[in-house]
């Protein structure tokens, strides 16, 4: 489920302008395994790939696509990836940007 933190309380970015940052959304999910044996009465799964994503709506200056950011919100932090950087249409002469990033590396591994 996707999770809104306020930019400064409970979320840090480095490597844009914090002051053209408008909202910042993560979402975290995590891959299960069966790992259940043949023959077994029960199922057993063990946890897989961590999988994290974060979108910054931006008023101006986005990051290219293919940066790096250090983003920590919450309980998630690491290395991102900007994967794209999409312009929106100016409203009230204000140009937004939507920046998606996927994680690259967690904090600590």
């Amino acid at each position: 489920m996707p999770v809104t933190y306020v930019l400064g309380k409970d979320c840090t970015i480095t490597g844009v302008t914090n002051t053209a940052v408008r909202s910042v959304t993560a979402t975290a999910e995590g891959s299960q395994i069966d790992a259940t044996a043949r023959g077994a009465t029960a199922r057993k799964y063990l946890s897989g790939w961590k999988e994290a994503t974060v979108e910054i709506e931006m008023v101006d200056s986005p990051p290219a696509a293919g940066a790096t950011l250090t983003i920590a919100a919450g309980g998630l932090s690491g290395s991102f990836v900007v994967t794209s950087v999409a312009q929106n249409q100016p409203l009230d002469d204000i140009v937004t940007y939507n920046v998606t990033c996927k994680m690259k590396q967690a904090t600590g591994t």
